[in-house]
């Protein structure tokens, strides 16, 4: 199983909670998710900066209504600036396996403006209602949606780090490019998790996109 996922909050749109009960859950969730950022050797300016956006974060999750299938409240984003991407890849563990990519950093690109320094994105869909589609399929479907997109690279890989998505299926970063042309994607091979690449137009049942509010924080 994909390591750090049980502490993962969800919700669906049928819950009701009370304001101050929701924000003493997202304290603990945000606590935890920086928690394991630590167990993974993950830089400390990364985690001072990620530590000090804790009450608007929380804040936006508790104001935030979530629509659909069960998402993540909040996900914890390093960009690649701050850390490459081969180097995040060495905190998504399946068991203690490592992940791993043979892509070229400096040939991944992102379709959507991103902060440069690191972030958290909101209401994160695995991308289960998904499995099949094509990047353009997503991109239709998300478009129809009040602020909705796929996920880029480091977001992917972030998302990966703290669910047990890979453990279920294999995913699709549509908002970034592989030189230019192509999406990378995250899968289990070997019992390693990998980041690799594949053409705009390809689908495949296992392979689903995962999508999060446009806001972040």
């Amino acid at each position: 199983m994909i390591q750090e996922a049980a502490t993962l909050s969800t919700a669906t749109v049928s819950e009701q909670r009370d304001p101050e009960e929701a924000r003493r859950r997202f304290d603990r969730e945000f606590s935890a998710q920086i928690s394991a950022l630590r167990r993974q050797n993950c830089p400390k300016a990364v985690i001072k900066t990620l530590e000090s956006k804790r009450p608007q974060v929380i804040a936006r999750a508790v104001g935030m209504t979530f629509f659909g299938s069960k998402r993540v409240f909040f996900s914890p984003v390093i960009p690649a600036s701050q850390l490459s991407v081969p180097e995040q890849m060495l905190m998504v563990k399946n068991g203690d396996i490592p992940g791993c990519t043979f892509l070229s950093p400096k040939d991944i690109t992102n379709e959507v403006e991103i902060p440069q320094e690191p972030y958290f994105i909101f209401s994160v869909d695995d991308g289960s209602k998904t499995l099949g589609w094509t990047s353009q399929q997503a991109e239709r479907a998300f478009a129809k949606q009040p602020r909705r997109r796929g996920l880029n690279c480091v977001e992917a890989i972030g998302f990966c780090r703290v669910s047990g998505v890979l453990s279920r299926f294999n995913i699709d970063a549509i908002s970034s490019r592989f030189r230019k042309t192509k999406i990378p994607f995250l899968w289990i091979i070997g019992r390693e998790p990998r980041l690799g690449a594949d053409k705009v137009d390809a689908s495949d049942p296992r392979w689903g996109i995962p999508s999060c509010n446009t806001i972040v924080i």
